[in-house]
């Protein structure tokens, strides 16, 4: 009774595991459609109101709540470095490739006229936007993958340690 107790207790942590593993998965989505909205934020000030870097990250900034974004809110002195540190400290939880496409908004914001910025916005944009796309669609396949996975990975342990 007790063999099968702890049969049973490693094919559901196995399948915890892979559930954990999707979580994750859903995280970096959710993480890229709110720097999405982050994004449009900025370029909606930029257009609208008179905002400087500093000002313009701690507004847009200030609703996020998949990631903490203390660190974009605390930006001060040199904003290219402080942007780059703050996205490293922030997004460590975020796809590589969506991190890395938010990183470039450095290289511009705050340095061009507004026009120029909100262009390199509404590519930063794009980029992240086909990213979390082909992340939705590889999640969707993969949802059964990792939830069989996790339970066979299970059964196999059981079957070793009979």
């Amino acid at each position: 009774m007790i063999k099968l107790l702890l049969y049973s207790a490693i094919v559901i942590s196995c399948f915890l595991i892979s559930l954990e593993e999707l979580s994750r998965e859903r995280r970096k989505i959710q993480i890229a459609k709110e720097l999405e909205g982050v994004i449009f934020h900025m370029q909606a000030l930029l257009k609208y109101g008179s905002y400087d870097v500093y000002q313009l990250c701690d507004k847009c900034f200030s609703e996020v709540s998949s990631f903490n974004a203390d660190c974009f809110k605390a930006i001060s002195g040199n904003f290219s470095e402080s942007f780059l540190d703050a996205c490293e400290c922030s997004l460590e939880n975020a796809d590589k490739g969506t991190r890395t496409s938010f990183m470039k908004i450095a290289d511009f914001l705050g340095m061009y006229e507004s026009e120029t910025q909100i262009a390199g916005l509404e590519s930063v944009l794009g980029e992240i936007k086909s990213e979390r796309i082909a992340m939705e669609s590889e999640l969707a396949g993969k949802r059964k993958l990792y939830l069989c996975l996790g339970v066979f990975s299970g059964i196999v342990i059981c079957l070793i340690l009979m």
